[in-house]
């Protein structure tokens, strides 16, 4: 007689299940984690895949109920309360959030197409085939679209997907087109030229729609109220706590990194207005021309330093590409394109955005104050080294496929933030006081990023006060004072910078002390890492051997 299967054997099977599902749920989402036998699909956003898609999780619910979690072994109940919150997260985005009705960045990520021409995965022609097949069914997904979202609109959201979706409207017109011509005339070239002049004219007609006749109805109501936004954090980070303490560990960092940063800036220039200071040390950065060759060069320094400290071990000597931003992606300054943690194509970039050529020489120069090389230092070590870059190459080596795909916002930012001063306590440039400034300038504005979510969502604070938080506390301008606001109200997990980085920090303090002269640091990191990006709380239990911790 068989026996029953063990709980362990439950659990494998369960998982197994739900990432099956996961992938054929989301399989855009599949696509870009590197499973490309998802390519040339789109999730379907209808009522009836909502209800669908919820009535699945709440079965996979029950049969973890029925998995008793104290039988299992560390690894084991670790997957069991990742598993849970993965469930627990997904069903109340589907039914509280809802942002398919109410946003429409909500529908972006199943339109980016950018995957089938900036790696080399597959040979050309196999990826231009689902390329065309995914280009088929973008004006089925923005059908879908105009029917859902229900109007009116958060002002904010929709002025912000006007934006991105001309942006896609230039890429489909311009830079996709390019790409695929490589590939030379013929009867793949000829699908591909109807499949994308379809995708473009359905991306106009819904910016049009966007902007002719959901922008006038739009309101100023975006924000998701006290008990939403405490869920969000609790279901999303495994952090429960009141608001008002909440709001208060927000606001002791920003004093703590306030202070500092004013004691930093009256060493490097006594007597003179922080806001100037920081122009002033803006104007030191790499001419235009040379720009792409800094960051190369910053970034060798950085992992050097890390090599050189083992401050984390750097799981493969296949450098990132530093290259310029595609126009498609040109909304950001410098960011990591990782690639997936099932990825095959080696690469991975590391964009720079360029000033554009046509551009008059005042406005170079005003771009370019961005890239001083305190800046190229502290950006690089967030998306690079160790931060981002390294982290996705653990994961990579992660073990267990659950691991590699449910991650935690506060986990991935958190460690990328907490590497940029890390890197400074541990000696990099220690008498480098503009880097120092830089560090603490980007801190603070993470500091304001956390106390303006949980203003905006939960207080009452509307753009103009949030603007003016960022231009007081943060020292930026105008213009970015109000992007930074705006990004709030749709990303108000964006607190997640500053609460990632202080839980990560002082879990490191409490496995120091625990450990006491057999504490080091570049293990604890690897440790850390080795976990994939869980919560951070659940790292602590595995890391201490705590209480596990409950949703």
């Amino acid at each position: 007689m068989t026996p029953p299967p063990s709980p362990a054997d439950r659990l494998a099977r369960l998982v197994d299940d739900y990432l099956d599902a996961l992938f054929s749920t989301y399989p855009t989402m599949a696509a870009s984690l590197g499973l490309h036998q998802y390519d040339g699909r789109v999730p379907d956003f209808r009522e009836r895949a909502r209800a669908s898609r919820l009535s699945a999780l709440g079965g996979f619910a029950a049969r973890l109920a029925e998995i008793p979690r104290d039988a299992l072994d560390p690894d084991d109940r670790h997957d069991w309360s990742l598993l849970q919150l993965a469930i627990e997260e997904e069903r109340f985005e589907l039914d509280e959030l809802r942002d398919v009705e109410r946003n429409p960045l909500a529908y972006a990520g199943a339109l980016d197409v950018s995957g089938y021409v900036k790696r080399s995965y597959a040979p050309p022609e196999v990826r231009i085939r689902a390329l065309v097949e995914h280009l088929r069914q973008v004006p089925d997904v923005l059908g879908w679209a105009r029917q859902l979202l229900r109007s009116p609109l958060p002002r904010p959201f929709v002025m912000t997907a006007l934006e991105v979706y001309e942006g896609m409207v230039e890429f489909h017109d311009g830079d996709l087109p390019r790409a695929v011509r490589e590939m030379g005339p013929g009867a793949l070239w000829d699908s591909f030229e109807r499949a994308n002049a379809a995708s473009l004219a359905a991306l106009r007609d819904f910016r049009q729609h966007l902007e002719e006749e959901l922008l006038p109805r739009a309101t100023e109501d975006f924000a998701l109220g006290e008990e939403r936004f405490l869920t969000l954090i609790r279901l999303g980070e495994m952090v429960d706590l009141p608001l008002d303490r909440l709001l208060e560990i927000g606001e002791d960092d920003l004093a703590r990194n306030a202070g500092r940063l004013r004691e930093v800036a009256s060493r490097l220039a006594p007597g003179v207005a922080i806001p100037d200071l920081m122009r002033r040390l803006a104007q030191d950065h790499p001419p235009a021309d040379r720009l792409i060759d800094e960051a190369a060069r910053v970034l060798e320094e950085l992992r050097q330093f890390v090599e050189d400290h083992r401050l984390v071990s750097i799981p493969s000597a296949v450098r990132c590409r530093v290259e310029p931003t595609p126009p498609f992606a040109r909304w950001a300054f410098a960011m990591m394109d990782t690639a997936g943690p099932f990825e095959t194509a080696p690469e991975s970039f590391y964009y720079v955005t360029l000033p554009d050529p046509r551009w008059p020489p005042e406005q170079v120069e005003a771009w370019l104050t961005k890239f001083d090389y305190a800046t190229l230092r502290d950006v690089g070590i967030h998306e690079v080294y160790p931060g981002h870059y390294v982290h996705f190459l653990h994961l990579k080596q992660v073990p267990r496929r659950l691991r590699q795909v449910v991650t935690s916002y506060s986990f991935v930012e958190g460690w990328a933030h907490y590497c940029e001063e890390m890197m400074l306590e541990e000696g990099y440039r220690s008498d480098d006081l503009s880097l120092r400034l830089a560090q603490l300038s980007e801190a603070l504005l993470r500091d304001v990023r956390f106390i303006a979510a949980v203003r905006m969502h939960t207080r009452g604070m509307g753009l103009e006060e949030a603007t003016r938080l960022f231009e007081t506390h943060a020292y930026l301008e105008r213009l970015p004072a109000e992007k930074e606001a705006v990004r709030g109200t749709f990303d108000p997990g964006y607190l997640n910078y500053t609460l990632g980085k202080l839980m990560i920090r002082e879990l490191r303090d409490e496995v120091r002390a625990a450990e006491g002269p057999a504490f080091s640091l570049g293990a604890f990191h690897d440790s850390l890492l080795g976990l994939g990006a869980p919560p951070v709380p659940l790292a602590r239990w595995r890391l201490l051997g705590t209480q596990t911790p409950d949703l």
